[in-house]
């Protein structure tokens, strides 16, 4: 899809082009035939005074009195002539030397306008049949437009010019144009990274009046997936609390059962009640969402950390996280992404477990690792999989490695798993590496 600039310009340059020919078209006609129409003008005034030269003798001959006669008729290829013929006669200007011109046969009172070539001339011939003391005299003048021919080449090669001129200069200035008023978005687009990496919660930038619905619906849109989130992150901590309390009923009832129910009974609801303490704790690490809030290891990291060893305080939870600043990665991901790898190698370890972040530009990379039992027997291709569990012995749904995945492709980054095996037990590594913006 072609830019609006460049539909822009290409409009403007085939309305202009349109425009510029037909000026041009009226224009050279306009002036060709206002010519024309000054030269018949011309002709006929020396038609007139033609007929007022013209006189009989006492022979009856027709003469031409000069002083009636412009001088310009006098002079030899002026390009000025006039013939006038009658049935006995044929008198001719000076101009004309030698040449004498073929005249059409005109019936009494007609007239005649045209156009004729003559060597290196062009003539434009006004032609007339009167009646003169009884006796039908034929006028025939002409005058070589050649010369204003050729002017009106050059007006019209001049003319041109000038339109050509007048187009590159428009669509320089509409180029100009265009582009100062663009520049007015460079704000929004600002604005729109701010909003990218966390820097502010809303488009406040001040932008055209034709841009302002969007800022709006986006602004709008903000504000709702905001709401929506705090909806179900509100709503899943209501669930827990909820769910907590009828696991309290259902540890009294459980005193009523027989004995050898009463272990397999508590054991499930233990199970049951990690998970609903787990979920507790991650939406109070979360706390409130922010859409496009910036990630900061240093302060977002050591809360979840220690959560994960309050979960798990038979594994050694070893971090190391670098002094990095923020991060253009929104917060909520990231404390997802975390959260899910270091929950997943404390449930899955045996003993110790450690979490790494650090900067080798241009990526962040994330290391989690852990010493787990051997299971070198399941396939590692497998284990990013939505549902796939590396242990069935130990609770859970297997969506956090999916999730992961899934947080890990949103920003363009690659999650692998390596193993090292053991005699009974492996070290297991999850690497994340992904793209700063």
């Amino acid at each position: 899809m072609k830019s609006i600039e460049q539909r822009i310009r290409l409009g403007l340059i085939i309305t202009l082009l349109a425009t510029f020919t037909i000026l041009g078209v009226l224009a050279h006609y306009g002036v060709k035939q206002l010519s024309r129409d000054f030269v018949l003008t011309r002709l006929q005034h020396d038609s007139d005074s033609l007929v007022k030269a013209l006189s009989l003798s006492s022979d009856q001959q027709w003469l031409i009195e000069p002083e009636y006669i412009p001088a310009i008729y006098q002079r030899v290829q002026s390009g000025h002539y006039f013939q006038v013929i009658t049935q006995e006669q044929q008198l001719r200007s000076r101009s004309l030397w030698d040449r004498t011109p073929a005249v059409t046969p005109l019936a009494r009172g007609q007239t005649k306008i045209h156009i004729e070539d003559s060597g290196e001339e062009r003539w434009l011939i006004w032609q007339q049949r009167i009646e003169l003391h009884e006796t039908l005299v034929t006028l025939w003048i002409a005058e070589d437009i050649a010369p204003l021919e050729r002017q009106w080449q050059r007006l019209t090669v001049l003319l041109s010019a000038t339109m050509l001129i007048a187009l590159l200069l428009l669509v320089a200035l509409q180029r100009y144009l265009l582009r100062r008023s663009f520049a007015q978005l460079t704000d929004l687009q600002q604005a729109i990274k701010q909003l990218k990496q966390g820097e502010i919660s809303a488009i406040t930038a001040t932008v055209p009046t034709e841009i302002k619905p969007l800022t709006n619906e986006i602004n709008h849109l903000l504000e709702r997936l905001e709401q929506r989130t705090s909806r179900s992150r509100t709503a899943m901590g209501n669930l827990a609390h909820e769910l907590k309390r009828h696991l309290q009923q259902l540890y009294l009832f459980s005193s009523n059962l027989p004995g050898h129910l009463t272990l397999e009974y508590r054991q499930t609801l233990e199970q049951i009640s990690r998970l609903i303490e787990r979920e507790l704790k991650r939406a109070r690490i979360a706390g409130d969402s922010h859409p496009g809030r910036r990630f900061n290891p240093n302060d977002d990291l050591p809360y979840l950390m220690d959560i994960m060893k309050k979960i798990y305080p038979q594994i050694e939870l070893v971090t190391e996280i670098e002094a990095i600043g923020e991060l253009p990665f929104d917060r909520d991901d990231m404390l997802e992404l975390i959260g899910n790898l270091v929950d997943n190698a404390c449930k899955f370890g045996l003993s110790n477990a450690r979490f790494s972040l650090a900067l080798v530009k241009p990526n962040l990379v994330l290391n989690v690792s852990n010493d787990s039992a051997d299971i070198a027997t399941l396939s590692q291709a497998t284990w990013l999989d939505r549902g796939v569990r590396t242990d069935e012995t130990t609770a859970g749904h297997g969506l956090g490695l999916s999730i992961c995945k899934m947080i890990v492709a949103s920003y363009q980054g690659e999650i692998s798993i390596e193993i090292e095996p053991g005699d009974a037990e492996a070290r297991i590594q999850v690497s994340v590496s992904m793209p700063l913006f």
